[in-house]
């Protein structure tokens, strides 16, 4: 059964309720109206999260969702003037009322919609167009600017007659004694978007439900090679630990690794987002020895296997960390205390400055995160080994690399009442990109 909050002006619900005798057996609409961008914000704020998504009555709540709800999960949408409505609309006023199109205002035909084929008209015929572009329907003065724009066009005789589909917006011209024809999606238009709406559902659900491998291998130390069957043994109970918290994990074991199986929603949920692994953080602190996790997502099963096999051989025999391979796109490292954001044009340029300065890409990749996250670019030993959880003097010996690479820059050294030599500041000064 899915779960569709719909968010509609309380002036279009009569035909938005059209969605009623179109909607499938498995799945429940319900609605909530607002009169004020405060009243959307409020059912916004309680609702829209509750379900599998979120249809809205039009652009103007629609955008207002996105702006104020940047990190949302769930697919929305809203209804839109389908060009098959448009014309309908067109004729009627050509052949009945004998008007033509540059005698209108019309605040529904832009750049997303294609302007609804107006623009294959002349030019001296071309109407009044509220704007180029549906972004600007993103701001909460868009109604009162729209009314704006119909009377000043209506008071320059611009125009005889405006075409609206916002549903404040007749009130509004009523006033002034404003010709205005209110146009709404058709049942056609409305069905048509639902279908698109509810094959994104199904497409996340199957999403959701998709099987994830990971690959966790134990490197050989080939100095210590009778040690091996004491770390198979010791994974394999820090995994069936965490197996017993999480019952969404299914275990397999190999010789030297194990396998799990996981849904893409849990995947997600672990990684937070592909940006840090829950379980490299686990490993690395329950075991005594590194470990490579590697995350494979693909079509099947087998093929998700195949990229977390291959995932596992991009990590560190150094250190625990992970990486992830979905749908050929490799991602990582993931490592246990740091987030990492993955941005591909980011990643590329920590990948040049490795390169150019011979300097191991990993550690520029720790660095960048800890200063993302402390959005602070001054560090010492002591505050950048707390961040990746390794010793001091490890942590002394990176900044210090960084230096003598030109990569960071030794502040002056703080005096202090304390005793023994003072702690050593680093700027770290990564080139602009």
């Amino acid at each position: 059964m899915y779960k569709i909050n719909v968010f509609t002006a309380e002036l279009s619900l009569s035909w938005i309720k059209e969605l009623d005798a179109i909607k499938p057996n498995n799945c429940e609409l319900v609605y909530f109206t607002y009169k004020h961008f405060d009243d959307l914000k409020m059912l916004l704020d309680t609702h829209l999260s509750e379900g599998d998504g979120a249809l809205f009555s039009g652009q103007i709540p629609y955008f207002f969702a996105q702006t104020q709800f940047k990190q949302l999960k769930i697919p929305i949408a809203y209804f839109d003037i389908s060009e098959r409505d448009f014309y309908r609309v067109l004729t009627e006023l050509f052949y009945k009322h004998k008007m033509s199109l540059s005698e209108l205002a019309i605040d529904f035909c832009y750049e997303e919609n294609d302007y609804l084929g107006i623009h294959e008209w002349s030019a001296d015929e071309a109407p009044y167009l509220f704007s180029q572009t549906i972004n600007s329907y993103s701001t909460q003065k868009i109604i009162d600017q729209l009314a704006q724009w119909h009377k000043q066009l209506h008071a320059r005789q611009d125009v005889k007659l405006s075409l609206t589909r916002v549903a404040e917006i007749p009130a509004m011209l009523e006033v002034d004694q404003i010709p205005y024809l209110l146009v709404h999606p058709s049942k056609h238009a409305i069905k048509t978007t639902f279908k698109k709406f509810m094959y994104q559902l199904e497409l996340q659900r199957f999403r959701r439900n998709q099987l994830v491998v990971a690959h966790i291998h134990i490197p050989v130390d080939k100095m210590n090679v009778d040690a091996l069957e004491y770390r198979q043994i010791a994974l394999y109970k820090a995994i069936l630990d965490l197996k017993e918290q999480d019952e969404t994990i299914l275990v397999h074991r190999e010789a030297a690794s194990i396998v799990l199986l996981t849904t893409y929603e849990a995947f997600m949920k672990r990684t937070h987002d592909k940006t840090k692994c829950e379980l490299v953080g686990y490993l690395h602190k329950t075991l005594s020895f590194p470990v490579k996790v590697g995350w494979g997502v693909g079509e099947d099963v087998l093929e998700s296997r195949e990229f977390a096999q291959r995932a596992a051989q991009l990590c560190s025999s150094k250190e625990t960390q992970g990486w992830i391979i979905e749908q050929h796109h490799k991602q990582g490292p993931l490592l246990p205390d740091v987030v990492i954001t993955f941005d591909e044009q980011e990643q590329d340029f920590l990948r040049e400055l490795s390169e150019q300065y011979a300097f191991p890409l990993i550690q520029l990749q720790k660095i960048d995160a800890v200063v993302k996250e402390l959005k602070n670019p001054i560090l010492n030993g002591d505050l950048l080994s707390e961040k990746l959880n390794i010793t001091v003097r490890s942590a002394n010996r990176i900044l210090q690399h960084l230096q003598e690479k030109g990569l960071a820059a030794e502040l002056p050294p703080i005096t202090t009442s304390s005793r023994g030599r003072p702690k050593k500041f680093y700027e770290i000064q990564f080139p602009k990109h």
